[in-house]
């Protein structure tokens, strides 16, 4: 396989992920849509990270460089957006109901215990667990690894629900906070090393059919593609609604089943897709809309335009409710990529604009 024919479906799938990130955080998705979608869309992001950890033959580098792109990468990120996301409450604490001086208070708990405020739990999460799981295959064989990541994999469906015995989320007293903050925190951390594992796993069975010469035939991909799906969409719905925000797995074994199916089945697809243009390009940045579109108020403002617009037209009115928001966040997240990536190319950790 092509090293740009991998990185362009791999982009493609990371296109879909996100798309299905702000589909999924907007008021567009029926209950049973939005079940299926949460169990795979961020595992997804995971499974990518550990396909291309496996791809730019990562474990080669040296600790120090390797944490340093990191750490550039995804920790300068979590800190500049967090102060975006706090400043833009202290604008909205007059104006609205649920931003409160508490609510901000939390904020800064949320940030500095590693949580993460909304969608930037995923950062330090993704961060330190790359950090685990470069330090277990460089240091251990991969099948001593994979059986440790199995075992470190079901820590949270033991814990989780302890934690919230011992410090319940109602608790007040800011020590009792932040300790449960960080500990959530911790828990994400067996999720995000089980899926950069399966993401490797599934780059190193392919480079291993490839040179023995046996290839899985394009057709057969697919197909193989649909009914891992097709498998998701079962096992989602048995399982109910996931979040790996709030390390909410329901049953663990069946979370772990319908994430890892779904994200194989998507990357097999996108595999012989032709390169559709805007995915890929909202892939490639699938970070900047990571960050942008909920606190930022882009989802909010997208179906506040589409809300106007539907006072305009008589016809089709809940599609072209949909249409109208679409058209909304594909062209602000459009400008926001373009902003941030010449001009503000600082917050997302880059030295120099990205071309």
């Amino acid at each position: 396989m092509e090293k740009s024919k991998r990185l362009s479906y791999i982009d493609m799938a990371k296109g879909i992920a996100i798309i299905l990130v702000v589909a999924g955080h907007s008021t567009l998705v029926g209950f049973n849509l939005l079940t299926v979608i949460t169990s795979f869309h961020m595992p997804l992001f995971f499974v990518i990270s550990g396909l291309l950890f496996y791809y730019k033959n990562t474990k080669t580098e040296g600790f120090k460089s390797f944490a340093r792109k990191r750490f550039f990468s995804m920790i300068i990120p979590y800190i500049s957006f967090s102060v975006i996301y706090i400043l833009f409450y202290f604008f909205q604490l007059k104006s609205s109901e649920i931003i409160t001086p508490e609510y901000i208070h939390d904020a800064f708990l949320q940030t500095f215990s590693l949580y993460g405020i909304s969608v930037l739990w995923f950062l330090p999460a993704i961060f330190f667990g790359e950090i685990i799981f470069y330090l277990l295959i460089k240091k251990l064989p991969f099948k001593v690894a994979s059986v440790i990541i199995i075992v470190f994999a079901l820590i949270p469906s033991f814990l989780r629900g302890r934690l919230d015995i011992l410090i319940p989320d109602i608790i007040t007293t800011d020590g009792l906070r932040f300790l449960r903050l960080f500990l959530v925190f911790l828990l994400r951390l067996p999720g995000a090393v089980a899926f950069l594992g399966t993401g490797y796993a599934l780059g190193a069975l392919n480079d291993k059919l490839v040179k023995r010469n046996r290839p899985i035939k394009p057709f057969i991909e697919v197909l193989i593609g649909v009914l891992l799906i097709g498998v998701n969409i079962c096992l989602a719905l048995l399982n109910g609604r996931v979040d790996m925000h709030y390390v909410a797995y329901n049953n663990t074994l069946i979370f772990y089943l319908a994430a890892i199916s779904a994200s194989i089945g998507i990357l097999l697809i996108c595999k012989h897709l032709p390169n559709v243009r805007p995915v890929s390009f909202f892939g490639k940045n699938s970070l900047i809309v990571m960050l942008t579109h909920l606190d930022c108020l882009m989802v909010v403002s997208g179906l506040s335009f589409a809300w106007w617009m539907d006072s305009f037209i008589s016809f089709a009115k809940y599609y072209m409710y949909i249409l109208n928001f679409t058209l909304f966040m594909v062209v602000t997240e459009a400008l926001l990529i373009f902003l941030i990536n010449y001009c503000l190319f600082f917050l997302i950790g880059k030295k120099k604009p990205v071309r």
